[in-house]
């Protein structure tokens, strides 16, 4: 399997969505997602509803507190949440890795108290090298949020202090929408796609945040393929690029979207190589100690933004 489109964070009756868990799944089956993870607001019960028969799923949790949402994904036991505090954190984020679980950012500049307590990520983090990924796109595009262009820079900041963080794009899925334009992360999973493989493929971080279009890239360098999420060595790489600007156009919304180039980040989110959307091989050298990533870059309404992030390749 190459890139399938998932949805990672999905709620149902079980705390504050509308879906029952039965029709979630067949909501997202006919949205042709290919996997979901159910996240409802601190509790699990919905899990047994869950039915690989109708679509594969993630059994997960979201991790509502004060102080921020947490995703914790595939944890083979139960964690308690109602103990976590800003000064603690780490602690509760090594017992979810003890039990299997993947842990996730949820929406980390969604509005703050009063309007939404607990929805800004307000937990003292020490060792983010065990934090597995982070949203850093959330709900609908049809708005410019500064939410998700802080998010971006938080992560980007963490990527050049030297952790390995991959990233998704969180539709914060409640209920039908009757308008908007929604994206998807595009997981890389390799063999069957069930709960087991698409984790191991966000841990090693071979993710994309899109706001519907299918791009990826793969590095080539003496006859070795390289994928996003792993770590090189010094020297002169093939970028092999992969965009479908078409995929998942369904889920667009009422804007004028035209695409229009392709730009290779590094670390500062320096623009090191710029070129056509639709360009499929450029060479890139890269340098020790540096991420490397792929943005794809258009126009909303006129107005350029990027509309596809990729988590990085790592240079030793």
């Amino acid at each position: 399997m190459s890139y399938l489109p998932c949805e990672l964070h999905c709620h149902s009756v079980h705390s504050d969505g509308a879906f029952q868990v039965k029709d979630l799944l067949n909501t997202a089956k006919d949205d042709h997602l290919a996997l979901i993870a159910l996240t409802d607001h601190n509790t699990m019960s919905g899990h047994s509803e869950l039915d690989d028969s109708i679509l594969p799923s993630i059994k997960g949790i979201e991790w509502t507190t004060f102080y921020g949402h947490m995703l914790v994904l595939g944890a083979k036991e139960f964690v308690d949440w109602r103990d976590a505090v800003p000064n603690n954190i780490d602690e509760k984020i090594k017992q979810v890795k003890a039990v299997g679980g993947l842990v996730g950012i949820a929406h980390p500049f969604q509005i703050g108290a009063p309007v939404c307590t607990g929805g800004r990520w307000e937990f003292n983090v020490k060792n983010w090298g065990n934090v597995d990924y982070m949203e850093i796109w959330h709900e609908d595009f049809n708005r410019i949020s500064m939410e998700n262009t802080k998010a971006v820079d938080l992560w980007s900041s963490l990527l050049d202090k030297g952790h390995k963080i991959a990233i998704t794009y969180g539709r914060d899925w409640h209920r039908i929408e009757t308008s908007g334009h929604y994206g998807c992360t595009y997981v890389d999973i390799d063999g069957e796609v069930n709960q087991q493989n698409a984790i191991r493929a966000i841990r090693m971080g071979k993710t994309v945040a899109s706001t519907g279009a299918k791009f990826f890239f793969r590095l080539h360098r003496n006859g070795n393929t390289y994928a996003i999420g792993e770590t090189v060595k010094k020297g002169t790489y093939t970028f092999s690029f992969f965009t479908d600007v078409h995929s998942r156009e369904k889920n667009s919304g009422a804007e004028e979207v035209e695409y229009k180039t392709i730009k290779v980040l590094t670390n500062g989110q320096k623009v090191v190589l710029e070129t056509r959307y639709d360009e499929r091989h450029v060479r890139l050298k890269f340098e020790k100690n540096s991420w490397y990533r792929a943005e794809l870059w258009g126009t909303v309404d006129g107005k350029s933004y990027p509309l596809a992030i990729t988590s990085p390749v790592y240079c030793e």
